[in-house]
């Protein structure tokens, strides 16, 4: 697997929330519960849907980061030097932000908090500074639990490394009263979950192995093993609905970031595009019942981007009403080219794609030469009017 950072969901919230996978972990499968149906079990975009003040974030990483840690000196660090830069680069670090992990991964956590308050660069800090919530779920924190979880994972790691894990490290040591002070001064909302199944006949991570240490922290039990444990089936699941019910309080705690920081939550009242009230259903629900919902990713990100124009500009009338005509435009011929005569009509998705390209996307384009519209904004201008309810999917 290659390093990757990817937003999922929003773009305008007031808090970023991020999604750190363990050892041998996916930033899709790791969240995702084995159900007939995947895409409506990945619930970090439950998350997204229940937070609409989360900007949502998955991290991936190449899993051999654990195996030459316990070789070499903490290669940790420097996987977490290369997330805070990516991070930075990013933008993150102006909003409270929020870390769901699993398993080892709260190591990785714990080491970017860390590395961010020692940096010299400032955004590395700020994000360090920033970062305000931490779940773990069956995080080890200490090195005899570290040692059995590398060992679950990694069965051929040498056996002189796992003892030495085993018989107390000083780096896991160190890190760990790092976030337990960094907890207790900033503070950090630290919530920890632990397993009570066992993974094929052993708990990987006890109770006593799972909780860090923070003063306060009641580490909450959960029926699941090591693996499921981050693998909740439903938004009725023990650790969706502590998760979600936790970072709705976190959510009221985080303001908007004043113009000039960060891109403010959107409000389109008395907009001539404000959100229609005869169909509330959000982005994802419309193209879920138009079995799009493998779009919403890019879908959310393209309307979010399309609405900070659409408010930055909004305030210059002639911008205003160029934006206005291209959403006119869009609109009609949407309806008339594509959805009247083709979603209504149970066309075939090949059939509704090129009347997009050709009907819409190219024929706005072309229209709106002189203005350099670009196609990749009539996609944006698209999905902004499906989330304020203009236009839709799916045949009524």
């Amino acid at each position: 697997m290659s390093f990757s950072i990817e937003r999922i969901a929003g773009g305008s919230g007031t808090f970023d929330l991020i999604f750190i996978h363990g050892l041998s972990g996916d930033p899709k499968a790791s969240w995702t519960s084995s159900t007939e149906d995947p895409a409506k079990a990945y619930w970090p975009l439950w998350l997204a849907k229940d937070l609409p003040n989360a900007n949502v974030y998955t991290l991936g990483y190449p899993a051999d980061v654990w195996a030459k840690w316990i070789e070499q000196a903490m290669s940790l660090y420097e996987r977490a030097k290369a997330v805070l830069e990516q991070l930075a680069g990013m933008g993150l670090g102006r909003r409270p932000i929020a870390l769901v992990c699993h398993s080892l991964g709260g190591l990785l956590a714990k080491q970017i908090i860390r590395t961010g308050n020692e940096a010299d660069d400032s955004d590395w800090s700020a994000i360090a500074g920033n970062t305000r919530f931490v779940a773990f779920l069956a995080t080890p924190h200490n090195g005899s639990s570290v040692a059995s979880t590398l060992k679950f994972f990694l069965p051929r790691t040498t056996s002189a490394n796992i003892e030495t894990l085993k018989a107390g490290n000083a780096q896991l040591d160190e890190l760990n009263a790092s976030y337990k002070t960094t907890a207790a001064k900033r503070p950090i909302e630290t919530v920890v979950f632990y397993e009570k199944f066992a993974t094929k006949g052993a708990i990987i991570v006890t109770k006593e192995s799972a909780n860090p240490g923070v003063t306060g922290v009641n580490p909450i039990p959960v029926d699941a093993d090591h693996i499921s444990i981050c693998k909740p089936a439903s938004r009725n699941s023990p650790v969706y609905l502590s998760l979600a019910r936790k970072l709705r309080k976190f959510a009221e705690a985080c303001p908007a970031i004043a113009d000039g920081q960060a891109d403010e939550p959107f409000q389109f009242e008395g907009t001539d595009f404000a959100e229609k009230a005869s169909d509330r259903r959000d982005l994802l629900e419309k193209l879920t019942a138009a079995n799009r919902e493998h779009e919403y990713a890019f879908a959310n990100e393209a309307q979010n981007k399309f609405a900070q124009s659409y408010i930055r500009l909004g305030l210059h009338a002639a911008a205003k009403e160029a934006n206005d005509n291209l959403l006119d435009e869009v609109q009609q011929r949407f309806e008339m080219h594509v959805y009247l005569p083709l979603i209504c009509k149970a066309a075939s998705d090949e059939a509704i794609q090129q009347a997009l390209q050709t009907q819409v996307i190219d024929a706005v384009v072309a229209k709106f030469v002189e203005r350099r519209v670009s196609a990749r904004k009539v996609v944006e201008a698209l999905y902004f009017l499906t989330e304020q309810c203009h236009i839709r999917w799916d045949p009524q």
